[in-house]
């Protein structure tokens, strides 16, 4: 009998980063989940989180190295070039380059949400890409390009929003119930009790990213409570990414179409409440759509394609399988 062989498979995202060990028979060995590791993002920290992260799961299960077969690295900001070098280095440091595909976290999405490598991905939790693949297997994409680079209705977006809103408005924050639980929510977010000590956060040059991120949920919970200046915020947000949706469907001769399917993932974008503004902005251009999505971890995904490219034969119906039992 074939002995079972190891694979990792990383999903790294702005906030979190999940490294999965599973085998090729479908089993999901462990799985541990450490902050974020996005590469344009946390720079040369988040390709730290990526190697703790392996170390991390490999002492814990008692394995060296050379056990794993193939490790799958799937991490969000791999375009920055000087980081992905590094993370190249560190690689070849501990000697795994070999055994290792590097690619971006929503290529892994991919592989679990369009397993024929056709169809329409929409990510969005800290940041934002929409992502399909023509029949000639062509990579068509809308946003994706950073978030300080103009991308629109992320998590990242919609906190740094409502808190612009809120340092505009900050003599009328007492006088006002909305901008009152905008502020609430913010300083709850900043740890701060005022907002002099909130500028003392920014003066110092603390890297508020994390705390603008988190406070996109709230921007999402405030704007279904009926706060009105965060359902603007919200509604700008899906207006912008109901547009890449209409960009891409229109690159792939989909405009036309009574109904659509369209894959999702990403904390943001599996809000029901999210996803009805988005539904409301399509309305017009879509009679149905069908939203899909999986509880299946991107970071196995990434490990399959790994797998896949030493010629390790496993697939996604096999832990698909695995997963349901």
């Amino acid at each position: 009998m074939k002995k079972s062989e190891l694979i990792i498979g990383i999903d790294g995202g702005g906030t979190k980063t999940s490294c999965i060990l599973f085998d090729t028979e479908g089993n999901i060995i462990d799985r541990i989940i450490k902050e974020g590791s996005n590469l344009y993002v946390f720079k040369e920290n988040g390709v730290n989180i990526l190697l703790s992260a392996i170390n991390k799961i490999l002492k814990k299960n008692k394995l060296n190295i050379d056990d794993i077969n193939a490790y799958g690295i799937a991490v969000a900001g791999i375009s920055d070039q000087n980081q992905k070098d590094l993370l190249l280095k560190e690689l070849d440091r501990i000697k795994i380059t070999s055994k290792t595909i590097l690619l971006s976290d929503v290529e892994a999405a991919y592989r679990i949400l369009c397993p024929k490598q056709q169809g329409l991905l929409v990510n969005i939790g800290t940041g934002i890409i929409c992502f399909a693949k023509d029949d000639n297997g062509k990579i068509i994409k809308e946003a994706g390009n950073g978030f300080d680079k103009g991308d629109i209705g992320s998590g990242y977006w919609l906190g740094k929003e409502l808190f612009y809103r809120l340092i505009l408005n900050e003599a009328l924050v007492f006088e006002d119930d909305d901008l009152k639980q905008i502020f609430d929510a913010s300083i709850d977010k900043f740890n701060v009790k005022n907002f002099r000590e909130m500028y003392q956060l920014i003066e110092q040059g603390d890297d508020i990213f994390c705390q603008l991120s988190s406070l996109g949920q709230d921007a999402i919970d405030l704007a279904m409570k009926g706060n009105d200046v965060a359902l603007s915020i919200v509604q700008e947000g899906t207006r912008y990414v109901a547009d890449y949706i209409l960009n891409i469907c229109e690159r792939l001769d989909m405009i036309n179409l009574s109904e659509i399917i369209i894959a999702i993932n990403g904390n943001v974008i599996k809000n029901n409440f999210y996803r009805k503004m988005l539904n409301e902005a399509l309305q017009f251009d879509f009679k149905k759509i069908h939203w899909v999505s999986s509880d299946i971890d991107s970071a196995i995904g990434a490990g399959i394609l790994a797998s896949n490219y030493k010629g390790i034969d496993i697939s996604l119906k096999t832990i698909i399988r695995k997963h349901k039992n």
